[in-house]
């Protein structure tokens, strides 16, 4: 018995399939979300008609209270997959505020064989049977609502919606972890399958692409890119993965290129047991990365159940850049900017900087500059005179072209924080970043050390755990969590954590400094100089953890070694840039005050990092007493 293609209807170069749930465009398959699809029926099933809004929001999320731009970017999602140009409607006409009209005129075919169509090119693996028809959810309020058909179709599709919603009520209950909805999840990068050397950032690049949307809802926990990272090398199962980041879901993906097509296999894992909750293959050009982006971003999204407000969706649904090019210089940005070190953010910088070029309107490219150049300055590897200026420019043009960039909002917090010390400016911007992303662990960290700064360590206390609670394993978050624990005096706290992110990757030589901050401040200074020296080891000799080192010497008595330092850093100086604070710690420690003075006025003039913790940075406890230390607090807005 030959299998067909029943009620068929032809527009334009398309033909549309309800039954089977195809679109096809000149005999070939086209992907289309659930939502665009069902979108798509009522309108050719009701062509010419004028179909109002309240309805077709009725008929799409029955029984879920939405706002009307969940429709809108539907509705403009469907635009695009049709090839509807702005400004010139060929298929679907909108009525202001009333609608929307298909306009097309709408042919219904002669059935076609199902064996003669080439379900290949374009959406090739589906989810099983019960992953697609929250469609057909939708179709009860529909029949009460229109009449659309007579007879025998109409029960056809009561049936259909009948089965749909039993199949969709039991996909619920399975990708909800025995009742649990999906809360958090990780991204893990996409493996590449036989590609070229060049393709290496692809993989990561759409991790990192998803991550950022899903990021961006404010509706999920998503762990960051620079906790994922490092399973690009790794050969640890999705399920593995995920225990180890303590989330409820993996995804996982591959991508295999050949020639100029893409084909992106990307399934969800529950943790919990390792079931697949779904699996699905994308095909498309190369050229249109954007589409495959949406596409998988949008099933993730609609298999976790998200719930948007109008302006989230705005978020979720928008492209960075309609530039092939550009995107693909900013997707390299970013992975040699998470490789963070000096060299990748250098690199890094070049391709935002190319990105720009090809776009000058690209928004998360100046966004990108904009965390180089932070970070760069941060970890001075250049003068913070030049890194901090260059930064707040960059973050404020990305937030001139969006204004919903949380990144760039947290970099600007960032540099109000440690270039311009004044606490109160930063915490503003750190408060816009988390109404964007409400579990933007990294900011949250800054935020904790921001507030610590000021002397406000019950709320840094808060923020300092609520980041290692959404970012668990990150060593920066971690480190930064210590460092807020032992200004707040809880010594212990900061220990327990510091050593877990040694556990972690002992080879992270951030966490052994501020490790050995605790044991100085403790005045366990065997014990401080043993985790400093690891970090100047680890590091390959960073000038501000060599400053720690001598100031370690100093206070435990050994004026010779600390010294030996001193004269290290000053000859270092005259070829590379070492921040005036490193020799206003070791003067500090060697109880040299009007020295440890000098340099800290050269620091302040410097505009130095280290500057915003004065007010309560245990090292320069001795030199408190000095008015000239009076002095500096008050051009310090903490």
């Amino acid at each position: 018995m030959s299998h067909t293609v029943s009620h068929l209807y032809e527009f334009g170069s398309f033909s549309l399939d309800p039954v089977q749930r195809l679109l096809l465009r000149q005999g070939r398959p086209v992907s289309v979300t659930p939502k665009a699809f069902d979108l798509l029926v009522l309108m050719v099933e009701n062509n010419g008609q004028l179909l109002v809004k309240e309805k077709l929001m009725d008929a799409l999320w029955p029984r879920v209270s939405v706002e009307e731009g969940n429709l809108a970017v539907t509705v403009s999602h469907l635009r695009k997959i049709l090839g509807d140009d702005r400004g010139k409607h060929i298929y679907i006409e909108t009525v202001s505020k009333q609608g929307y009209r298909f306009v097309a005129q709408v042919v219904e075919g002669q059935e076609v064989p199902l064996e003669s169509i080439d379900l290949h090119p374009k959406h090739v693996e589906e989810e099983p049977a019960a992953m697609t028809p929250i469609v057909y959810a939708a179709l009860p309020s529909m029949l009460a609502g229109w009449k659309w058909m007579a007879g025998p179709a109409i029960a056809l599709a009561g049936l259909l919606a009948m089965t749909g919603w039993w199949l969709a009520s039991r996909h619920v209950a399975t990708a909800s972890a025995n009742g649990r909805p999906i809360k958090s999840l990780a991204v893990l990068p996409f493996a590449m399958i036989g590609g070229a050397g060049s393709d290496e950032y692809l993989g990561l690049g759409t991790a990192d692409a998803l991550i950022t949307r899903l990021s961006n809802t404010g509706k999920i926990l998503v762990r960051p890119t620079s906790a994922i990272e490092k399973y690009r090398s790794s050969s640890i199962s999705a399920e593995g993965a995920g225990k180890e980041q303590q989330v409820d879901a993996i995804i996982d993906g591959r991508i295999q290129r050949e020639g100029n097509r893409v084909r992106m296999t990307v399934q969800m894992v529950r943790v919990a047991d390792g079931a697949q909750l779904w699996a699905q293959a994308f095909d498309e050009e190369f050229t249109n990365i954007f589409s495959l982006e949406d596409e998988v971003s949008e099933r993730v999204a609609h298999s976790i159940r998200l719930q948007l407000n109008n302006k989230e969706e705005k978020r979720f649904t928008k492209r960075p850049t309609e530039n092939q090019e550009a995107y693909s210089a900013f997707v390299k940005g970013r992975y040699y900017w998470n490789k963070r070190t000096n060299e990748g953010m250098m690199k890094g910088l070049e391709y935002f900087r190319e990105a720009i070029r090809m776009d000058p309107n690209f928004a998360e490219a100046y966004e990108g500059v904009a965390d180089s150049y932070a970070a760069l300055g941060l970890y001075a590897a250049i003068p913070p005179q030049e890194a901090f200026p260059a930064a707040r420019d960059a973050a404020n043009k990305a937030l001139r072209m969006n204004e919903d960039l949380a990144d760039a909002h947290a970099t600007l917090g960032l540099i109000d924080f440690y270039y311009d010390w004044n606490g109160p400016a930063a915490q503003n911007e750190f408060q816009r970043a988390f109404d964007v992303n409400p579990n933007y662990a990294m900011a949250h960290s800054w935020n904790a050390e921001n507030l610590a700064a000021m002397g406000r360590f019950p709320e840094a206390l808060v923020e300092a755990r609520r980041a290692v609670e959404e970012d668990p394993l990150s060593l920066s978050v971690n480190s930064n969590a210590g460092w807020t624990f032992c200004l707040a005096g809880h010594y212990e706290e900061a220990i327990q954590t510091l050593n877990k992110a040694i556990d972690i990757d002992p080879s992270f030589p951030r966490t052994h400094f501020r490790l050995g901050d605790v044991y100085e401040t403790r005045g366990l200074y065997d014990q401080a100089i043993t985790e400093f020296t690891h970090a100047v080891q680890l590091s390959g000799g960073d000038v501000y953890y060599t400053a720690g080192l001598g100031h370690a010497y100093a206070m435990a008595g050994r004026t010779r070694e600390a010294r030996e330092i001193l004269v290290t850093l000053l000859n270092k100086s005259a070829h590379q840039y070492v921040p005036a604070f490193a020799m206003a710690m070791i003067y500090a420690g060697l109880r040299e005050n009007g020295q440890a003075l000098n340099w800290l006025e050269k620091s302040s003039a410097d505009h130095s990092t280290s500057m915003a913790y004065v007010k309560v940075d245990p090292t320069l406890n001795g030199l408190r007493s000095d008015p000239r230390f009076g002095e500096l607090l008050q051009r310090v807005k903490f």
